[in-house]
Formats: C-alpha cells, structure tokens, sequence
C-alpha cells in the first residue's frame, strides 16, 4: 500500500527515543504527496526535501520492498486516485505538457500521436487499422482505446456483415469471421464477436481465400490470379507454403537377422 506524505505531520517519534522535530514520517525514503500527484517528499537522516517530477510525469509510489521506493513515471502507468491535482502545464507546441503521450490536436486524426520529451514533439503514426490509446501511450485496435470519434466505423472502411445462422452451415466457422478485403487482395478483416472489423494481412506473395478463410497461393483464388503479377509478367508468390512443407519421414533401424 502506498504511503503518502500528510503535510500536517510536524512531528514522529523512533522506536530507540525521541527524535528531533521534522515532518518525515521515516528517517529515510521518498513519499508521495497525499494530494497532488507529480509532487512527492524525500527524507534523508530527517531531513524533508519537497521534489516535483518533470513536467507530464507522476510520482508512483513502489514501496519499501522495491529497494527505490518510487519514481516519476507516465500518467497511465500510475493511480492518482485520490490526489489528481498537478503542477501547472508548461506547454509548447504539440505538447500540453513537456514529456508524455499526447493524441493529435485534431480530433478527426486517430491513428498519430505525439511523444513529447522536454517539450520537443515527435510524430508517430500507427499501423494500418490501429489508433493511439491515451490509456496505454501505444496504438491499440479501435474498440480496446475506446475514443470517442475513433471508433472502427469512424476509422475503417469495412462494415462486419450481419450473421447468418444457418441450419447447416458449410465451411469454416469462427467465433470471430473472417471476410476478404474488397479492395485488397492480400488483406482481410477479423470480426470480433461478429461486429468490430480489424484489418489483417498474408504474407506478401500470398492472398486471402474467402472460401478456406486461409491465406493462399493466388492461382487459387480466381479473383486475385494476377494480384501480385509483375509488368515482365511473372508472379510474386512464395516457392511452397508453409502447410505444403512435408516433413521426412523417420528412418527405422531394424537389425539385420543372426
């Protein structure tokens, strides 16, 4: 359990006598302040010293057995309930506050963000179909960040067709079904729980077989024969698949009859 530093302890006594008067709850370590959360208290021999993290950053608080007993670290990686309130924001440009993980100024841009180290701010962009999560500081699927705005619908160009249960349903059957891309041969879609598309993809040289629900060579699947088919006219598509790759079957040593 953390312990966080109370500004009106003037004075703590040792199990060996009396000590002289300070406001440290211990002879030694660094606590947290019990209301703002980037603000923590460090004790030398009783001597109090009030320290701020940088900017953007928070005091988490590790405890004893940590052998450092906290640190400043990003937001999302520490719980402030409790003690929300934080040193006034230096910003700059593309930063609200000189270090963190920040979503772009423009609502309407999920998948970048900006990594802001002493108020200098970089751009990242996501892969294909990810957003930036406020919560984590990484790119995540749209329905794991859950931003308002940034949502599948708002940044994927697919629609999960609506299921069909059959009597006897033919082919593969997945809990979450896969569907060709219809602008990309090599790309599908992953409905999760039937409704929230990310967008996947074979490896280059291979295509998705709407009907296996597999990656395949092109020549099977009728649609996409020419998808990867260079202007000399030859076929990008790897020598074997790999389910293709036949192991040798293993030698038995018999002995030979007396």
């Amino acid at each position: 359990m953390a312990k966080y530093f109370i500004a009106f302890l003037l004075v703590v006594s040792s199990v060996y006598g009396q000590q002289p008067e300070s406001d440290c709850p211990e002879k030694n370590g660094v606590f947290a302040d019990s209301l703002q959360c980037d603000r923590y208290y460090e004790c030398e021999n009783f001597v109090l010293s009030e320290k701020l993290c940088d900017d953007g950053l928070v005091f988490a608080d590790l405890g004893a057995n940590s052998g450092i007993g906290g640190r400043c670290d990003f937001p999302f990686n520490v719980d402030c309930t409790g003690r929300a309130e934080l040193q006034p924001a230096n910003a700059t440009a593309n930063c609200p506050r000189q270090n963190g993980y920040f979503a772009h100024s423009d609502p309407t841009i999920c998948n970048q963000f900006f990594f802001c180290s002493s108020g200098q701010a970089n751009l990242i962009t996501c892969p294909d179909g990810l957003v930036f999560n406020p919560n984590t500081g990484t790119c995540s699927w749209p329905g794991e960040a859950n931003r308002i705005g940034c949502q599948s619908k708002d940044v994927v160009a697919f629609d999960c067709p609506a299921r069909v249960l059959e009597a006897e349903p033919t082919g593969p059957q997945f809990i979450d079904p896969l569907y060709a891309d219809p602008t990309d041969c090599q790309y599908f879609y992953v409905c999760i729980g039937g409704k929230e598309p990310r967008r996947n993809g074979c490896t280059t040289g291979l295509v998705f077989n709407d009907l296996t629900k597999r990656c395949d060579r092109p020549r099977n699947v009728p649609d996409c024969v020419d998808w990867y088919k260079t202007s000399e006219g030859d076929l990008l598509e790897p020598d074997v698949l790999e389910e293709e790759i036949v192991p040798a079957p293993k030698r038995t040593n018999i002995a030979g009859r007396s």
